[in-house]
C-alpha cells in the first residue's frame, strides 16, 4: 500500500467554487508546493519539454491562493486515490455550497496563504 497525502488548493477570492484537490506521496504539503512553482517555472523558460500545462499551475499563476492537507489514506492503485480526490472535490463542494450544511470550523489545519 502506498501513502497518499490530499492537498486542497483554493483562489482565496472564491474559495467556494474555485478549488481542487491535488494530491501526492509527498509527506510534506510545503515541499510539494514548492515543487508545483518549480514545475511551473521550467515550463515557462520551456525547460520542460512536450510538458502539458497543468490545472494546478492556474491556483499558482492566476489567483491569491491558499492550500492545506485535508485527508491521507492508504490506496494500492494510482486510479483509487484519483477516485479518492474526486470523492474528496465533491464532498469540499456541496460542504461549502449547501446552505443547511453546518460548517465545521477547524484549528488542526495548517493553512498557508500566498499572494
Amino acid at each position: 500500500m502506498k501513502t497518499y497525502y490530499f492537498i486542497k488548493i483554493s483562489n482565496n477570492n472564491n474559495p467556494s467554487v474555485d478549488f481542487m484537490v491535488d494530491f501526492t506521496m509527498m509527506y510534506n504539503t510545503n515541499l510539494r508546493m514548492c515543487v508545483i512553482k518549480s514545475q511551473l517555472k521550467a515550463y515557462r523558460n520551456n525547460i520542460l519539454k512536450n510538458a502539458r500545462y497543468k490545472p494546478v499551475w492556474h491556483y499558482i499563476e492566476a489567483t491569491d491562493y491558499s492550500y492545506y492537507k485535508i485527508d491521507t489514506q492508504d490506496f494500492e492503485e494510482y486510479q483509487d486515490a484519483k477516485a479518492h480526490a474526486l470523492k474528496l472535490y465533491n464532498y469540499e463542494f456541496t460542504k461549502m455550497n449547501n446552505p443547511h450544511t453546518p460548517h465545521i470550523i477547524s484549528t488542526d489545519k495548517h493553512i498557508v496563504s500566498f499572494r
